[in-house]
């Protein structure tokens, strides 16, 4: 378990806003907030018993085919519709711990706690705030919609997971064992999310144009090659498989042209649209899913092409439905909890509550960017600016496809960083100031 000082007063700019949050100065704070955040997350699992539905429904389908020897298939045809990366994972530990939904639970549960202290390591390192590392991991415990997704076998919780922990083996571990073991995670995230594939560029980069202290150019470069040779021996064999079965080349999956195009059709509002007549004109069969794949895409840009003022219109919806709302968990109540609609007011009221600490926590990383820009000296350049590389990375997909509030998931660690670290900051600068106003005043009273 990684180490959870007592907060001291001697260790840099932020850490003396420690004694406005007397909650966090303590040698006790990390395991009982950690123990806390476990119960928060255990409890749904054991008490709000559900049922997979549509896309957790699909995952648990495709682990249980392949624990049972059935290989990655659908309705009995190999299928590589989603990247094969999580499906794959739950498939595992379907074969060596049971094939029961239980199993990916625990599995969410454990990853969910890894999260919480790559992140509390991550804002030590990154923020240099012992502060606002312990607010950070509170935020994430009470964190509704983080709390919910534990229940469901979806991607979420895995890939933020697997981008955490790579980001920080390759931050904060500088031997080559280290950076294999990176470039392993990031291959897996990669199986699972292919999009991320030019992230462990963006870290490279950054580590080149770092501080000089910390940079060597040629083994940077080396480093980074090495990265994306093992993410590539992660990524080959999955490509060659598809190739096989399929007859064509198909690198990861064969969902790319069904997703831009429910995003890019007439009836399209800047979120997933599936019902469009023009997206019904895909014909898509597992059989066929290759060219259902290759339809879709075609479809989506030809549409692009003929409508591009109405192209350029979406792009601000798909960024209001990335990241406007949150709290997409609640859907999943609805359709696998049997018992939603009795305590529905219940379900609406915590959505509700979780929709406005979400909107705090996006304003605090706002306000965070102000302060980094006007005053970050104390803080870790340029890693502290990945997470803000990250949510516009996101955003720029969902321009291109569609914005779904579950897209912004693996970027809520990063925001909550930022929110916490700003809460200190701006506290610490309340704490300095409120002396010397009160001292001006006691000025003003004797001069009186």
């Amino acid at each position: 378990m990684l180490r959870t000082p007592k907060i001291s007063h001697m260790q840099g700019r932020g850490v003396t806003a420690a004694s406005s949050f007397r909650i966090l100065d303590s040698h006790y704070f990390v395991p009982v907030c950690f123990l806390f955040f476990i119960v928060l997350r255990a409890v749904p699992i054991f008490f709000l018993p559900v049922e997979m539905d549509s896309d957790s429904s699909w995952f648990l389908g495709r682990g249980l085919s392949i624990a049972s020897g059935g290989g990655y298939s659908e309705d009995g045809y190999p299928t590589a519709y989603w990247p094969v990366g999580y499906p794959g994972f739950l498939g595992i530990l379907f074969y060596l711990f049971g094939q029961d939904q239980f199993v990916g639970q625990m599995a969410n549960l454990l990853m969910a706690a890894g999260t919480f202290f790559l992140q509390l390591e991550l804002t030590r390192r990154i923020f240099r705030s012992e502060a606002a590392a312990r607010l950070g991991v509170l935020l994430l415990t009470i964190y509704p919609n983080n709390i919910a997704y534990t229940s469901f076998l979806l991607t979420e919780i895995y890939f933020t997971f697997l981008l955490l922990f790579a980001v920080y083996l390759y931050i904060a571990r500088r031997g080559w064992i280290w950076i294999l073991v990176s470039g392993l995670i990031f291959g897996l995230a990669a199986l699972t999310k292919p999009q991320i594939v030019f992230l462990p560029g963006l870290l490279v980069l950054f580590r080149i144009f770092g501080p000089k202290s910390e940079t060597n150019l040629h083994e940077d470069i080396v480093k980074g090659f090495a990265i994306y040779v093992i993410m590539a021996a992660v990524l080959v064999p999955w490509a060659v498989r598809n190739t096989q079965v399929f007859g064509e080349v198909v690198l990861i999956s064969t969902n790319g042209g069904a997703t831009l195009l429910t995003g890019n059709n007439p009836t399209a509002d800047g979120s997933y649209v599936e019902n469009d007549p023009l997206v019904v004109q895909r014909n898509f069969s597992v059989q066929d899913q290759v060219g259902a794949d290759r339809r879709a895409k075609e479809l989506a840009l030809a549409w692009i092409r003929e409508n591009p003022g109405r192209f350029a219109e979406l792009v601000p919806l798909k960024i209001w439905h990335l990241w406007a709302k949150n709290g997409e968990a609640e859907w999943a109540y609805q359709a696998g909890y049997q018992h939603y609609q009795k305590y529905q007011s219940i379900f609406r009221s915590v959505r509700w509550i979780n929709q406005i600490f979400y909107g705090l926590l996006l304003a605090g990383s706002l306000v965070a960017l102000v302060l980094l820009v006007k005053n970050g000296r104390s803080v870790a350049r340029p890693w502290v600016f990945f997470g803000y590389c990250l949510m516009i990375y996101l955003t720029l997909i969902s321009v291109v496809f569609s914005g779904q509030a579950r897209f912004h998931f693996p970027a809520m660690p990063w925001v909550i960083m930022y929110a916490a670290w700003a809460a200190v900051m701006l506290k610490e600068f309340a704490s300095r100031t409120s002396p010397e106003l009160a001292g001006q005043f006691e000025s003003q009273d004797r001069q009186a």
